[in-house]
């Protein structure tokens, strides 16, 4: 493989940030509970949720930590609806919409430091608050520190029946607004607390510029997390860190009053290699299809079928297979790609079953299950399809479990492993289907799901969910990336630039959970 071809852009991306500011109370006894929901529409794709912030307790003008990540497309037209809604933690109780603003991403850059305050609106249209969004734009950056700090004789805000229970929380400053990037552990009971080491990049801490102040505060925990008793700040630098060799801070509380001191134990500056510098490196890609034979796709020897027979520029399973694997060839190392189906009854020449199988070789061989380059997986997919009775449910089980056994069995041959699923989305295992996920986050592979037809694809979009708890398990990495096909199916940049949107960073983030680096 070229390794210089086709290697995926640095691409930009946009973190939003969000706090609200006089927000109007649905609570009867006591303040609201508010948190934000983000909804993002790329032009000419269908609405998506970015997830929500984290809920504040009785709180009317919060700042939520939780940050939104989105692609920055500078062609496209990218609406955003940012909705803030009332937390209700009663049994059987439903959330309360408290109002909703719209806007779009080309509305907020341009504006004055990226910044806009817009007015929340309920259902009647009546003005509910002030919703303030913050945006920074910066390239991915693979220069990191590592930091570890400990307090020093901290205030006690307990009283005399406990002592503090402190936390910090780092911001760094954009135009006028200090921004929230990292938040610590809480100690429970230690006025002399250690937190624990973290990474964070130089772009996230302070864009990148070394001399630019960021900000760090420390709290005590009251309440389960509200009322928190504020203990002090301080302002630093990476320069005054690195460079100056800076170690001990006090915490500015109030005129000639320290909250104590936060003294940087550990420092260190760590370059993260870049997916290219593995590439580089010799790093190899083996990919697998798994394609969904299901009877909700359609019978074949229909026209509206997702799989029909007979059409004049090939059905969509057949389109998708081609743009797909076009794209992923490219980091195929040998070109030779097995390709399995699922939810189906195989009659083929050598492979005959009676009962609907969930991980089966189109070859029929599972000894012998790949097929050479973008022709060969074409011709197999024609040849195999009137071979097969459709059938179902889609169960997912199988494939995974089978990618993620080949994934370990070539991860010491720095082989990383991509398996490719076209499906409708139907997935009847979805439970089974999290867990595997789960543990696949430990090993080299990476899954993308791509959707094909127009169907309710929300348990793919679940499945894509960075970093959230899957079976109370929560991911060390990310490893599922979720493309709809039918918006990009016009322009294979646009696909590719969806398909191996997340790739790179899975790649890197597993060889970083492992410590490995490139030898070269």
């Amino acid at each position: 493989m070229d390794q210089n071809k086709n290697i995926p852009e640095e691409r930009y991306k946009l973190e939003i940030f969000v706090k609200a500011k006089n927000l109007k109370d649905m609570d009867t006894f006591s303040k609201s509970d508010p948190f934000c929901r983000l909804l993002h529409t790329v032009q000419g794709e269908k609405e998506k949720s970015e997830g929500d912030t984290e809920f504040i307790k009785n709180n009317l003008s919060p700042t939520w930590d939780k940050s939104f990540i989105i692609d920055y497309i500078f062609e496209l037209n990218q609406k955003l609806v940012f909705q803030v809604w009332d937390k209700n933690q009663s049994a059987g109780s439903q959330d309360q919409l408290m109002g909703q603003v719209e806007t779009t991403v080309a509305d907020i850059v341009g504006a004055k430091d990226m910044k806009c305050e817009l007015d929340l609106k309920n259902q009647k249209g009546k003005t509910v608050g002030t919703l303030v969004v913050n945006i920074d734009k910066q390239p991915e950056d693979n220069q990191f520190l590592q930091l570890s700090w400990i307090g020093k004789d901290l205030m006690n805000t307990d009283g005399f029946f406990g002592k503090s229970d402190p936390f910090l929380k780092f911001y760094k400053k954009v135009g006028e607004d200090w921004l929230p990037v990292h938040k610590t552990e809480m100690i429970k009971d230690n006025l002399n607390p250690e937190w624990k080491p973290f990474q964070i990049s130089f772009r996230r801490l302070c864009g990148g510029q070394l001399g630019q102040k960021f900000k760090v505060e420390c709290w005590d925990v009251h309440e389960k997390g509200t009322n928190n008793q504020y203990m002090g700040y301080f302002e630093t630098s990476i320069h005054d860190i690195i460079n100056d060799n800076k170690t001990e801070f006090n915490l500015e509380f109030q005129a000639n009053k320290s909250g104590g001191k936060i003294i940087l134990k550990e420092k260190k500056v760590i370059k993260r290699p870049t997916f290219m510098d593995f590439l580089k490196d010799g790093e190899q890609i083996n990919l697998i299809i798994g394609v969904d034979y299901t009877a909700q796709n359609g019978n074949p020897n229909f026209p509206d079928s997702l799989h029909a027979f007979k059409t004049q520029n090939g059905n969509q399973y057949e389109t998708a297979i081609k743009a797909c694997a076009q794209i992923l060839l490219n980091y195929d190392y040998d070109k030779k790609v097995a390709m399995y189906g699922f939810g189906a009854v195989p009659h083929l020449p050598n492979y005959n079953v009676n009962e609907t199988e969930q991980c089966f070789p189109l070859t029929g061989d599972f000894k012998k299950p790949e097929v050479f380059g973008l022709e060969g997986l074409v011709n197999l997919y024609k040849q195999t399809l009137p071979n097969l009775q459709f059938s179902g449910p889609a169960c997912l089980g199988e494939i995974l479990n089978y990618a993620k056994q080949i994934a370990e069995f070539n991860s010491k041959k720095k082989i990383y492993t991509v398996l490719l699923i076209l499906t409708c989305g139907q997935i009847h295992d979805l439970h089974q289907t999290t867990e595997i996920i789960a543990k696949c986050a430990n090993v080299s592979l990476s899954i993308i799901l791509v959707g094909v037809g127009d169907f309710d694809f929300k348990k793919l979009e679940f499945l894509d969910q960075d970093q959230k708890q899957l079976q109370k398990e929560v991911l060390t990495r990310n490893v599922v990336q979720f493309v709809p096909f039918a918006p990009y199916s016009h322009s294979l940049p646009i696909l590719q630039r969806e398909l191996l949107a997340e790739l790179p960073h899975q790649l890197t983030n597993y060889k970083s959970l492992l410590g490995l680096v490139p030898s070269k």
